[in-house]
């Protein structure tokens, strides 16, 4: 059975897999700088400038979504893969999306290894195609 991304994402959300901003214990900020201190950090304001809690800035999300992959937070990883996909905050980059969620899969992400099976057929025709 395939699932489209936005499908797999949704279900996350849908089942609580992606907690309010209460119960991640996010500020409310209209801060733009991306200064964190670990993973977890990172990634709730990439959660909260996504949407939750705040009025949504992709961009800024992106850039705490890869200071959370960076920090080794497969969340991390896997929702900046998800931003690469459907160029929100970012341009669209499957190749991109692919790398950063065989990152979050390797780290043990299941939703990333799903998605990235997902995109491997997109990065496969788009390699053809050059």
């Amino acid at each position: 059975m395939k699932y489209s991304i936005v499908t797999v994402f949704m279900l996350a959300v849908i089942t609580g897999c992606v907690p309010s901003t209460q119960e991640r214990g996010v500020q409310q900020s209209s801060s733009t700088s991306t200064s964190c201190s670990s993973g977890v950090s990172c990634q709730n304001a990439g959660l909260n400038h996504a949407g939750r809690g705040t009025k949504k800035h992709y961009a800024i999300a992106a850039k705490y979504f890869k200071r959370a992959c960076d920090y080794g937070m497969d969340a991390g990883c896997n929702n900046l893969a998800f931003l690469y996909a459907n160029a929100r905050g970012v341009k669209q980059s499957y190749t991109q999306a692919y790398h950063y969620w065989g990152m979050a899969c390797r780290m043990g992400n299941q939703s990333a290894c799903a998605n990235l099976e997902l995109a491997k057929d997109k990065v496969a025709a788009m390699h053809k195609r050059k």
